[in-house]
């Protein structure tokens, strides 16, 4: 079926048939149509199944119905009651098999409920189809039943029987008699006798329904007045009813569909993933082109501003380069003139002290990158008749306010014979070394 035909919302109900599996079709709220008949037996080979939301009804010979009466009303506890029970028959399946019990409240007496747990035998080879269903439930709650009496229809080539409770499926099992007969009847009685004494039915229906389908060949008179005979009531056959898809779903999910939809559940997680780390980084790209473009606007502009006044700025430069190089000139306060005369300031006219060199240094160094380094420096030279006039010339130069940028290096003055001599350094501070 073509994109463009697929009605939305379509549901497919595969269901066994009589002697093979069977396609039902249709929407919610309109029924279920037969769109596909088949006399494979084994699901795995059933092709041409209608697209559309596909839902699975397990045949009654894969399931065991052990249905009993709980002694309260209150749904909550029917999940532990029913684990109890089930565990108490010796009938809990392996857990890494999947979800293969449910449980269903289908009627009540007094104030007990009426349960019916089910148990799905794993799946094996062959037991499930090649598209993986969305949805799986039992064969038996598929089919409307009336209350009145005993339903007995055939599954893939198989007798089964059911009893309902207020429409829904109470009990259902498969029938070992390949045909129907005295000992089909009789194991129905037997079936019955006994979930009488379990007080789930008052007394056994009197009644049997052996439902066809369309195009179905019917039991005989014979067949059925042998299983009236064999039940201990009457058989009459009935029309197969349309199936319907329940509106209480099973929440049966085999391990290999649950192991399936995992997988799948992490790769769309993994693509989902990818994608929004894609579209971040695309985010991330058109974030930073679109900054990148705003930085090259705003650098255009920039240098479009500085054309206009770049004669200036030059200007500036150069009027700034030339204040360098004549700065030992005009920065008066580092004249070799006037640290001379702050040195004679100094010596205070001490006649037992003498220099005899002075090398005051205010001048541009340039390398050979033409790199300027103002260099300033004062070295002195000289004697003293006594040490404390040398001591006291040197603590004079430290004083002298005219040397407040200057940092000395004075080391202790020297015997010479009769004299003592002295050689005193200063050099210009450092940012990092101003007071």
């Amino acid at each position: 079926m073509s994109s463009k035909s697929k009605k939305k919302g379509e549901e497919v109900l595969l269901l066994p048939g009589a002697q093979g599996w069977e396609a039902w079709k249709g929407t919610p709220g309109t029924g279920l149509s037969l769109a596909l008949r088949t006399e494979i037996t084994r699901v795995l080979e059933v092709g041409g199944i209608p697209s559309g939301e596909l839902a699975m009804a397990f045949p009654v010979r894969d399931v065991s119905s052990l249905p009993f009466r709980a002694p309260t009303g209150d749904d909550a506890l029917l999940s532990d009651l029913a684990d109890m029970h089930l565990e108490r028959l010796g009938m809990r399946p392996p857990i890494d098999a999947g979800i293969l019990t449910d449980i269903f409240k289908v009627g009540t007496r007094g104030e007990e409920s009426l349960v019916a747990p089910i148990v799905l035998a794993p799946p094996v080879e062959g037991d499930l189809p090649r598209r993986s269903p969305k949805k799986f439930d039992i064969s038996a709650r598929c089919l409307p039943m009336p209350a009145e009496g005993v339903l007995v229809w055939q599954e893939l080539g198989r007798w089964v029987f059911a009893l309902a409770e207020a429409g829904q499926a109470l009990h259902f099992q498969s029938l070992a008699s390949p045909a129907l007969g005295e000992d089909t009847g009789r194991e129905i009685r037997l079936t019955l006798s006994q979930l009488q004494m379990q007080g789930l039915i008052d007394s056994p229906p009197r009644h049997c329904f052996v439902w066809v389908s369309e195009g179905e060949a019917a039991p005989g008179t014979e067949e059925l007045e042998q299983l009236g005979t064999g039940f201990g009531g009457t058989a009459a056959v009935a029309t197969k009813p349309v199936p319907v898809l329940p509106p209480r779903g099973s929440q049966l999910l085999p391990a290999d569909v649950r192991a399936e939809r995992v997988a799948r559940r992490k790769k769309q997680q993994m693509i989902l993933g990818i994608a929004a780390l894609v579209l971040f980084y695309v985010g991330l790209i058109t974030f930073l082109g679109v900054m990148l473009s705003k930085a090259r606007a705003e650098a255009a502009k920039n240098t479009a501003a500085y054309e206009v006044i770049a004669p200036d700025a030059r200007l500036g430069e150069d009027h700034k380069k030339k204040w360098t190089e004549i700065q030992p000139i005009v920065e008066q306060d580092h004249n070799p003139v006037e640290l001379l005369y702050l040195c004679m300031l100094a010596r205070d006219g001490e006649e037992g002290l003498r220099l005899n060199r002075a090398d005051i240094f205010n001048q541009l160094q340039v390398d050979s990158e033409g790199k300027l380094t103002l260099i300033r420096d004062v070295r002195l030279q000289g004697q003293s008749d006594e040490l404390k006039q040398a001591t006291a010339f040197d603590e004079a130069l430290k004083r002298e306010s005219g040397f407040a940028s200057y940092l000395w290096s004075c080391p202790p003055p020297q015997a010479k014979g009769d004299k003592w001599g002295f050689s005193y350094e200063a050099r210009l501070r450092g940012v990092d070394e101003e007071n």
